[in-house]
């Protein structure tokens, strides 16, 4: 019998805690295997959420943002043709790098022609696809069935996932995800103690490729890698093989995300706002980005498809509050290393490392919710763990597994809800931009909607429309007005229009030939209502010069020299 006085022995270093809660532990999970049933009915209920919620947008249109450019108006997606295929893989397109992203639309536009409805399937199913990888990737990273469960359970009802399902040019995000997070998967099965398994690591790699091809910002994955090694790995740290391991074996992730990504930075927009160009005005913003990203993630904050850019101030109090945004994660997976939580260090690392390219590149867009899609994982499961931890403490026992479920069909239950709603907002180009007018004072909007009353023939909405986005310096408002004058017979004010077209076009200082053409085949036309024929069919020649491929241009020069 053993003394009274003896003291406990302490659980080996890389013991696994019993119980629901915490949810702690150091070194490789050693969590049990799941039966194929067990592991194929979650698999199933998650994807039948993220379904069920996304449902509607079956029924949806294209939006006139980017959709008729990459879809409806796209010549590189029409056939499987070798030329087509060589084109998409070795040429931007539409300022970016994403071949595979073009390649998808090849495929539905081979089944489904132009019916969005073959399109928004598309997007559902991956997103489905997506919500059951998370699981299996939370699974396998954190040991947990449960917290796994719940957090694919959360990823795929989140909020904050409806522009990357519901808009078409968003494909991106869910496509990106469907190759990233098997990446992931394969990497923890190539992880060993002391060396990786060659055949999981090489095809961690080519998903990691298919993930970069479909969207550059996956990129920075292997940073989270790095982290996972970082605290898991059994070699001396002394010894060059402890950073041969973790350095070296980053190497063709960080070679292949490199050529993408340098091509990118080439062809990418980037903000040209005075405040990009000043570093502390920048961090602040960004430090203010990264609240609203968080407000975004709990459903509190208001969506919108632009947010507005919020001014920058520079006193003391205000900048500090703004900046410790750009704090808050990283200290987060510092105290997760510092008290071995391997739950808050891995969620606040993944959510760090997947905002990474929303904080630091300069794009146009302050805020996105497309920028959400990988990093919410993080938050997800974090907000799991919360919901198992808070189950954990309920007394007595026997209710700690209904309090728990009880929570999670609440959380759930308000993401659906606000998923669900948000949805409809995307049905089609009229509901998209008469809400974000509400929330957004962007002149993206208002020419957005002013093009779609152009379409109903209301001439008078769309002019005050163009006029509103006119009060924000860009060509696209004064292009605007160029057809609601030609159109409604009004030459003399179209031409004014077009010539104040053609002096922000020059101001801007970078020439975008597809705009320089159009901007010549309205002048052309304005000039032929007024009779000056003339000038008109020189207008056309150098529409048609700088794009051989308009076709309206063509069309309205042979109308004129058939005068």
């Amino acid at each position: 019998m053993p003394s009274p006085n003896r003291k406990k022995s302490r659980p080996k270093e890389d013991s696994q805690p019993q119980g629901p809660s915490p949810l702690r532990g150091w070194l490789p999970v050693r969590h049990a295997s799941l039966p194929w049933a067990g592991w194929l009915a979650a698999g199933s209920a998650i994807a039948a959420v993220a379904l069920l919620v996304n449902f509607q947008t079956l029924h949806f249109a294209f939006v006139s943002w980017d959709d008729s450019t990459y879809v409806t108006q796209n010549p590189w997606i029409r056939d499987w043709s070798w030329e087509n295929l060589r084109h998409i893989f070795t040429k931007p397109y539409f300022v970016s790098y994403m071949p595979l992203q073009l390649v998808s639309y090849m495929l539905d536009h081979s089944l489904w022609g132009l019916k969005p409805f073959g399109y928004h399937l598309q997007q559902i199913l991956l997103h489905a696809l997506d919500s059951v990888l998370a699981f299996e990737l939370v699974r396998r990273l954190l040991g947990r069935f449960w917290l796994a469960f719940i957090a694919a359970l959360l990823f795929a009802v989140h909020p904050s996932h409806v522009e990357s399902v519901a808009w078409i040019s968003a494909r991106k995000d869910v496509l990106s995800a469907a190759f990233l997070f098997p990446s992931v998967i394969f990497y923890l099965l190539a992880r060993g103690d002391r060396s990786l398994r060659p055949g999981p690591y090489a095809a961690s790699i080519v998903f990691f490729t298919l993930a970069v091809l479909s969207k550059v910002n996956v990129v920075v994955m292997p940073l989270f890698l790095l982290l996972v090694d970082w605290t898991t790995l059994r070699l001396p740290r002394s010894g060059p093989r402890w950073w041969i391991q973790v350095l070296g074996t980053k190497v063709p992730y960080g070679a292949i995300g490199l050529g993408v990504m340098v091509v990118n930075w080439i062809v990418e927009v980037k903000t040209n706002k005075e405040y990009a160009h000043d570093p502390l005005r920048y961090l602040v913003l960004k430090g203010h980005a990264t609240w609203d990203y968080l407000g975004i993630l709990a459903g509190v904050h208001r969506q919108s498809p632009i947010y507005d850019t919020p001014p920058t101030h520079l006193d003391p109090a205000s900048a500090a509050v703004r900046l410790s945004g750009l704090l808050l994660l990283p200290a987060l997976v510092w105290w997760g290393l510092r008290v071995r939580h391997r739950v808050l260090a891995f969620g606040a690392g993944w959510m760090l490392v997947m905002l990474l390219p929303a904080m630091f590149f300069p794009v146009p867009t302050y805020v996105a919710d497309r920028y959400l899609y990988h990093a919410s994982l993080g938050f997800c499961w974090l907000l799991a763990a919360a919901i198992l931890g808070a189950g954990a403490r309920i007394r007595p026992p026997k209710l700690r597994l209904a309090a728990a479920a009880l929570l999670t069909a609440g959380v759930a239950s308000f993401f659906a809800v606000r998923t669900v709603r948000y949805n409809r907002v995307w049905a089609g180009s009229e509901s998209l931009w008469s809400y974000t007018i509400q929330a957004s004072r962007d002149f993206r909007a208002f020419n957005n909607l002013a093009r779609v009353r152009i379409e109903q023939n209301r001439w008078d909405d769309a002019e005050r429309l163009f006029k509103l986005g006119a009060r924000q310096v860009n060509v696209t408002s004064w292009e605007g007005l160029t057809v609601v004058y030609y159109k409604t017979g009004r030459y003399a004010e179209a031409l004014q229009a077009n010539d104040k077209s053609f002096a922000l076009h020059a101001q801007r200082g970078k020439e975008d030939r597809g705009e320089l053409a159009e901007l010549y085949y309205k002048r052309g036309s304005v000039l032929l209502g007024l009779n000056r024929t003339g000038e008109a069919i020189q207008d056309f020649e150098k529409a048609l010069q700088i794009n051989p491929g308009h076709t309206e241009a063509r069309k309205m020069m042979e109308a004129a020299r058939s005068r």
